[in-house]
């Protein structure tokens, strides 16, 4: 009997700034903030000694549950390992696993952003965990892309 599962999801979008500029706001968890509809607050952390270039954080979410909604306290990292590309990773109880890849693709008018997630969660729990983490990322690229395009 398997007790965890996994699935994924992707999103595209395109925003009208240069990739380095994206690339930059990407590589920032802190950015995410007031865009991202489940973060309440992030805390940097160091990095970790496998990864020395990516940012370490501490991140509080409120996850709505029907009415309530509850706090979780969870670890994340962002590692810019190319001009094109930043991973993120993410490590929620109870085992869930987040794993992120930003694709950044120069375009005549900017930047088309392709984001690549798996999840991992225990089977009890994937379909919940997919479902919020696709609608809270798809909303923060939505609000990227505003912000951002407006300077």
């Amino acid at each position: 009997m398997r007790f965890m599962s996994n699935r994924e999801f992707s999103h595209e979008i395109e925003i009208e700034v240069t990739p380095t500029r994206l690339h930059a706001f990407l590589s920032d968890l802190r950015n995410y903030v007031p865009l991202h509809p489940l973060i309440e607050s992030i805390e940097d952390l160091p990095p970790p000694a496998a990864l020395p270039h990516a940012r370490h954080y501490r991140v509080i979410d409120k996850i709505p549950v029907g009415p309530f909604r509850l706090t979780t306290t969870y670890r994340a990292v962002l590692e810019p390992v190319s001009d094109h590309e930043v991973r993120g990773h993410a490590w929620q109880f109870p085992a869930i696993e987040l794993i992120t890849r930003y694709a950044l693709h120069p375009i005549e008018r900017g930047t088309r952003l392709v984001e690549r997630a798996r999840v991992e969660a225990p089977l009890p729990l994937i379909g919940f965990v997919t479902r919020e983490a696709s609608r809270a990322h798809a909303e923060t690229l939505r609000g990227m892309k505003v912000l951002l395009e407006q300077g």
